[in-house]
Protein backbone atom coordinates (compact mmCIF):
# COMPACT_ATOMS: atom_id res chain seq x y z
CA UNK A 1 0.00 0.00 0.00
CA UNK A 2 2.83 2.37 0.90
CA UNK A 3 4.59 1.62 -2.40
CA UNK A 4 1.42 2.48 -4.36
CA UNK A 5 1.06 5.79 -2.49
CA UNK A 6 4.76 6.47 -3.12
CA UNK A 7 4.43 5.84 -6.88
CA UNK A 8 1.23 7.91 -6.98
CA UNK A 9 3.03 10.87 -5.40
CA UNK A 10 5.81 10.78 -8.00
CA UNK A 11 3.36 10.34 -10.84
CA UNK A 12 1.48 13.43 -9.64
CA UNK A 13 4.75 15.33 -9.24
CA UNK A 14 5.90 14.45 -12.79
CA UNK A 15 2.52 15.42 -14.23
CA UNK A 16 2.59 18.67 -12.26
CA UNK A 17 6.11 19.38 -13.58
CA UNK A 18 4.99 18.72 -17.15
CA UNK A 19 1.99 21.00 -16.64
CA UNK A 20 4.17 23.75 -15.19
CA UNK A 21 6.59 23.42 -18.12
CA UNK A 22 3.67 23.62 -20.56
CA UNK A 23 2.39 26.81 -18.88
CA UNK A 24 5.92 28.29 -19.01
CA UNK A 25 6.16 27.38 -22.71
CA UNK A 26 2.82 29.07 -23.41
CA UNK A 27 3.91 32.23 -21.58
CA UNK A 28 7.20 32.26 -23.47
CA UNK A 29 5.40 31.79 -26.79
CA UNK A 30 3.02 34.65 -25.94
CA UNK A 31 6.05 36.83 -25.28
CA UNK A 32 7.54 36.04 -28.69
CA UNK A 33 10.05 33.46 -27.43
CA UNK A 34 10.16 29.84 -28.55
CA UNK A 35 8.21 27.85 -25.97
CA UNK A 36 10.85 25.18 -25.36
CA UNK A 37 13.37 27.83 -24.27
CA UNK A 38 11.40 28.36 -21.07
CA UNK A 39 9.45 25.11 -20.84
CA UNK A 40 12.49 22.81 -20.84
CA UNK A 41 14.42 24.73 -18.13
CA UNK A 42 11.30 24.78 -15.92
CA UNK A 43 10.85 21.02 -16.32
CA UNK A 44 14.55 20.36 -15.63
CA UNK A 45 14.39 22.63 -12.58
CA UNK A 46 11.39 20.72 -11.23
CA UNK A 47 13.17 17.40 -11.68
CA UNK A 48 16.32 18.88 -10.17
CA UNK A 49 14.49 19.70 -6.94
CA UNK A 50 14.04 15.97 -6.42
CA UNK A 51 16.87 14.29 -8.36
CA UNK A 52 19.71 16.82 -7.89
CA UNK A 53 21.92 14.44 -5.88
CA UNK A 54 21.41 11.32 -8.02
CA UNK A 55 24.27 11.87 -10.50
CA UNK A 56 26.83 13.08 -7.91
CA UNK A 57 25.96 10.09 -5.72
CA UNK A 58 26.48 7.68 -8.61
CA UNK A 59 29.87 9.19 -9.44
CA UNK A 60 31.16 9.14 -5.84
CA UNK A 61 29.68 5.71 -5.13
CA UNK A 62 31.15 4.07 -8.24
CA UNK A 63 34.55 5.66 -7.56
CA UNK A 64 34.60 4.41 -3.96
CA UNK A 65 33.53 0.93 -5.04
CA UNK A 66 36.18 0.78 -7.78
CA UNK A 67 39.06 2.05 -5.66
CA UNK A 68 38.40 1.02 -2.04
CA UNK A 69 35.87 -1.82 -1.85
CA UNK A 70 36.70 -5.52 -1.65
CA UNK A 71 38.40 -8.17 0.46
CA UNK A 72 42.08 -8.25 1.36
CA UNK A 73 43.91 -10.79 3.49
CA UNK A 74 47.15 -9.48 4.90
CA UNK A 75 48.27 -12.64 6.64
CA UNK A 76 47.27 -16.31 6.49
CA UNK A 77 46.35 -18.01 9.75
CA UNK A 78 49.14 -20.57 9.30
CA UNK A 79 51.65 -17.74 9.00
CA UNK A 80 50.26 -16.19 12.19
CA UNK A 81 50.57 -19.56 13.95
CA UNK A 82 54.23 -19.80 12.95
CA UNK A 83 54.87 -16.36 14.41
CA UNK A 84 52.94 -17.26 17.59
CA UNK A 85 53.82 -20.91 18.32
CA UNK A 86 51.52 -22.73 20.72
CA UNK A 87 49.02 -19.87 21.07
CA UNK A 88 46.35 -21.22 18.69
CA UNK A 89 45.94 -24.33 20.84
CA UNK A 90 44.98 -22.18 23.85
CA UNK A 91 42.21 -20.26 22.07
CA UNK A 92 38.54 -21.06 22.57
CA UNK A 93 35.81 -19.45 20.44
CA UNK A 94 33.58 -16.85 22.03
CA UNK A 95 30.11 -16.50 20.57
CA UNK A 96 26.95 -14.71 21.57
CA UNK A 97 28.77 -11.81 23.23
CA UNK A 98 27.47 -8.27 22.99
CA UNK A 99 29.34 -5.77 20.91
CA UNK A 100 31.22 -2.86 22.42
CA UNK A 101 31.36 0.59 20.87
CA UNK A 102 34.21 3.06 20.67
CA UNK A 103 33.24 6.02 18.52
CA UNK A 104 32.41 4.69 15.06
CA UNK A 105 33.91 1.27 15.82
CA UNK A 106 31.80 -1.71 16.82
CA UNK A 107 33.80 -4.65 18.25
CA UNK A 108 33.02 -8.33 18.79
CA UNK A 109 35.36 -10.72 20.63
CA UNK A 110 36.04 -13.84 18.51
CA UNK A 111 38.36 -15.57 21.00
CA UNK A 112 41.04 -14.59 23.53
CA UNK A 113 43.31 -13.20 20.81
CA UNK A 114 41.14 -11.98 17.92
CA UNK A 115 38.34 -9.46 17.49
CA UNK A 116 36.00 -8.54 14.67
CA UNK A 117 35.77 -4.77 14.19
CA UNK A 118 33.11 -2.99 12.16
CA UNK A 119 33.83 0.66 11.33
CA UNK A 120 31.28 2.87 9.59
CA UNK A 121 32.12 6.21 7.99
CA UNK A 122 29.68 8.65 6.45
CA UNK A 123 30.50 10.22 3.08
CA UNK A 124 28.72 12.81 0.94
CA UNK A 125 25.43 12.04 -0.81
CA UNK A 126 24.14 9.50 1.74
CA UNK A 127 27.05 7.10 1.15
CA UNK A 128 28.14 4.89 4.04
CA UNK A 129 31.49 3.10 4.10
CA UNK A 130 31.51 -0.14 6.08
CA UNK A 131 34.88 -1.68 6.90
CA UNK A 132 35.14 -5.01 8.69
CA UNK A 133 38.43 -6.26 10.14
CA UNK A 134 39.84 -9.32 11.84
CA UNK A 135 42.36 -7.94 14.33
CA UNK A 136 44.96 -9.48 16.64
CA UNK A 137 44.34 -7.56 19.87
CA UNK A 138 47.85 -8.17 21.19
CA UNK A 139 49.47 -5.86 18.63
CA UNK A 140 46.45 -4.43 16.74
CA UNK A 141 47.58 -6.26 13.61
CA UNK A 142 44.90 -6.52 10.91
CA UNK A 143 44.88 -9.99 9.37
CA UNK A 144 42.05 -9.36 6.91
CA UNK A 145 39.53 -6.71 6.01
CA UNK A 146 36.44 -6.28 3.91
CA UNK A 147 35.21 -2.89 2.71
CA UNK A 148 31.83 -2.19 1.17
CA UNK A 149 29.76 0.89 0.40
CA UNK A 150 26.02 1.49 0.59
CA UNK A 151 23.62 4.38 1.02
CA UNK A 152 21.56 5.16 4.10
CA UNK A 153 18.26 5.17 2.20
CA UNK A 154 15.98 2.53 3.76
CA UNK A 155 13.78 0.21 1.69
CA UNK A 156 10.22 1.40 1.12
CA UNK A 157 8.07 0.69 4.15
CA UNK A 158 10.93 0.57 6.69
CA UNK A 159 10.07 4.02 7.94
CA UNK A 160 11.66 7.35 7.13
CA UNK A 161 13.04 10.15 9.26
CA UNK A 162 13.23 12.80 6.54
CA UNK A 163 12.12 13.48 2.96
CA UNK A 164 15.51 12.32 1.64
CA UNK A 165 14.79 8.81 3.01
CA UNK A 166 12.19 8.44 0.25
CA UNK A 167 14.78 8.78 -2.53
CA UNK A 168 14.80 5.11 -3.52
CA UNK A 169 16.65 5.90 -6.77
CA UNK A 170 19.83 6.49 -4.74
CA UNK A 171 19.36 3.35 -2.68
CA UNK A 172 22.44 1.12 -2.81
CA UNK A 173 23.01 -2.04 -0.79
CA UNK A 174 26.52 -3.19 -1.81
CA UNK A 175 29.33 -2.63 -4.28
CA UNK A 176 29.18 -6.34 -5.07
CA UNK A 177 26.92 -6.85 -8.08
CA UNK A 178 26.81 -10.61 -7.53
CA UNK A 179 23.96 -11.28 -5.08
CA UNK A 180 26.04 -14.00 -3.38
CA UNK A 181 28.65 -11.36 -2.46
CA UNK A 182 31.79 -13.48 -2.96
CA UNK A 183 34.17 -10.99 -1.29
CA UNK A 184 32.00 -10.73 1.79
CA UNK A 185 31.81 -14.53 1.84
CA UNK A 186 35.61 -14.79 1.78
CA UNK A 187 35.80 -12.47 4.77
CA UNK A 188 33.14 -14.43 6.69
CA UNK A 189 34.98 -17.71 6.05
CA UNK A 190 38.29 -16.23 7.21
CA UNK A 191 36.64 -14.78 10.31
CA UNK A 192 35.20 -18.20 11.11
CA UNK A 193 38.61 -19.81 10.57
CA UNK A 194 40.24 -17.39 13.00
CA UNK A 195 37.47 -17.66 15.59
CA UNK A 196 37.23 -21.47 15.62
CA UNK A 197 40.74 -22.26 14.34
CA UNK A 198 39.24 -24.51 11.67
CA UNK A 199 37.53 -24.20 8.28
CA UNK A 200 33.79 -23.73 8.08
CA UNK A 201 32.02 -27.09 7.81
Amino acid sequence: MFAIAYLFFFLVYILFSIGLAWVAAKLAHAGGIKGWKLGVPVFVLMLGLIFWDWLPMEVVYRYQCATHAGFKQFKALNEWKQENPGVAETLTPISGVRSTFDGSRERYQLNQRFVWDIIRKRHLFHIIEKEERVVDVKNDEILARYVDFMTDIPPIGWGANSLSDYKIWIQKRSCELDSSRPFEKKFRLFKYLVQYQKDYE
